[in-house]
């Protein structure tokens, strides 16, 4: 304990101690090795950690961080201190997701965090000896990357949906040149039917372009969530299908009370009509919506026994101009996602082929 790995001990013992001597001196070569390996893998774990592009920090079963390497310094702002609390570390809201991780169970757990404008992705890991390490990668150019190419991929793909109906639309107009300049043609019944046939188009061109402008709109420029009944907008949007009169049985359960949580009445009514009309195209027979309320939450779901979606379709069901439909723009439930989202809300989707699907949207209590 104060350093003496070998006590001085004569060089020709008793016979009698000979066997305790040899055992302090190989206890003393052992404790000697044995430290300077602990000494060795010291210097290369600062060297890994002074070297690595994440910034790492270890933060304690206290809630105090024990290690921070050189890029948590440039990444945070300043150099944590060992000891120093993490929530003046890192700062809100990191501090208060390492917090949670220490009071949990959970191995492992990855989120992305804004923090004074960059994108972070952050993975907490647990020790094993007790508390955890927390790193953190600057995913900001990555993320403007990835949005770049999705942009670019959505501006193809709408220059496709705008090309489908600019050929009906042409050959109506050139149908329409012959049979003026032909005695022999009703002139009328083919302006009437290309008429119709180049409006319909027309008002396609207008949704697809609505649609996108939509989707595209920045969250800075969306009205805030306001105090929404969702029962009465449930209730509008059920009555609003049973006009239909297609055979298809709409129930609605939850909804005789008012229930209120944090949206836009009309945007609200958008994707619930939105989903109860997907469920009715997938063949449903039946649609029920259940409204639950949970403490803070509110959820929402939709039960169909339509065709369902195959398993390999359902990662995708939520991208821009993805449809599993050949008729329709495909940014209804990509623009609900991003509607929900700005309120705080989710919403996922679960099906099977045959049986029907579940749509789920959770919503902020008001």
């Amino acid at each position: 304990a104060g350093g003496e790995l070998e006590p001085p001990l004569p060089a020709r013992p008793p016979a009698e101690f000979v066997p305790v001597f040899s055992a302090f001196r190989r206890m003393g070569r052992d404790l000697h090795e044995s430290r300077a390996e602990l000494e060795s893998a010291q210097r290369r774990t600062t060297a890994v950690l002074r070297n690595v592009a994440s910034a790492v920090i270890a933060v304690s079963n206290e809630g105090r961080v024990t290690i921070a390497n050189p890029r948590a310094a440039a990444l945070l702002g300043h150099e944590p201190a060992a000891g120093e609390p993490v929530g003046e570390a890192v700062g809100e809201p990191l501090a208060g997701v390492v917090t949670a991780f220490l009071n949990r169970s959970a191995d492992e757990e990855e989120f992305d965090v804004e923090r004074e404008g960059r994108q972070l992705h952050a993975r907490l890991t647990r020790l094993a000896r007790g508390g955890a390490v927390l790193t953190l990668d600057d995913v900001t150019e990555m993320a403007r990357a990835q949005r770049v190419l999705a942009w670019g991929e959505m501006a193809r793909q709408v220059a496709h949906e705008i090309k489908n109906p600019l050929t009906p639309i042409r050959l109506g107009v050139q149908h329409l040149r012959r049979a003026y300049s032909d005695a022999r043609v009703d002139f009328e019944d083919v302006l009437d039917s290309n008429v119709t046939r180049i409006l319909s188009e027309i008002d396609r061109l207008d949704e697809i372009a609505r649609g996108f402008s939509r989707y595209g709109m920045a969250p800075a420029e969306r009205l805030p969530a306001e105090p929404t009944d969702v029962a009465a907008v449930a209730r509008d949007a059920v009555e609003l299908e049973r006009i239909g009169r297609d055979g298809t049985e709409w129930r609605i359960a939850g909804a005789a009370e008012p229930v209120l949580v944090a949206a836009r009445g009309d945007e609200l009514r958008e994707v619930l009509i939105n989903v109860l009309e997907n469920a009715r195209l997938a063949g449903a027979s039946c649609v029920e919506v259940a409204i639950e309320a949970n403490g803070k939450r509110v959820r929402v779901d939709v039960r169909d026994d339509g065709e369902g979606i195959a398993s390999h379709l359902l990662p995708r069901i939520f991208e821009p101009h993805f449809s599993t439909r050949t008729s329709g723009s495909g940014l209804g439930l990509a623009i609900s996602r991003q509607i929900l989202e700005g309120w705080g809300g989710e919403i996922d989707i679960a099906s099977e082929p045959g049986v029907g699907t579940v749509v789920s949207i959770h919503l902020r209590a008001a």
